[in-house]
């Protein structure tokens, strides 16, 4: 076996999945990109925690984003390469036009036409089989 089908062969390492994000990849598995939402002060917020960070709220539901977003920052991803990543790979933060700010994959750019707030539309993408991620393109 050649290093080319290693990678292909080779699996996105597993995001750890708690009873907290739980709720993050069901969404994400179902097509959707959501985060959650306070139901007490209706703040937004991402990576999930059990608590509002503004109201102290236990109570939250996941809430939809509408998929359209602005390129925050970025990185190039050239080493250590590690199967299944390929060289140039790029990790973004994305702002969604609702607040939320998340970090995924940009694809479908190269990496010299990559601008700072560029508008992007973020999609569930399915990795394999078991894993479902967002990820950016940018518009058209």
């Amino acid at each position: 076996m050649n290093k080319a089908e290693k990678m292909i062969d080779a699996l996105r390492p597993r995001p750890p999945i708690n009873g907290d994000n739980r709720f993050f990849y069901d969404e994400l598995k179902a097509g959707r990109v959501s985060v959650q939402g306070c139901s007490s002060c209706e703040e937004l917020r991402h990576p999930p925690v059990p608590m509002c960070p503004s109201c102290h709220s236990l109570d939250w539901s996941p809430r939809q984003m509408s998929g359209e977003g602005e390129l925050i920052s970025y990185v190039v991803m050239h080493h250590p390469i590690v199967p299944p990543f390929q060289d140039g790979y790029i990790v973004a933060l994305i702002e969604f036009t609702e607040g939320p700010r998340l970090v995924m994959n940009l694809e479908g750019i190269a990496e010299d036409d990559i601008e700072i707030g560029m508008k992007v539309e973020v999609t569930a993408h399915a990795v394999d089989d078991e894993l479902t991620l967002p990820m950016a393109s940018p518009c058209a």
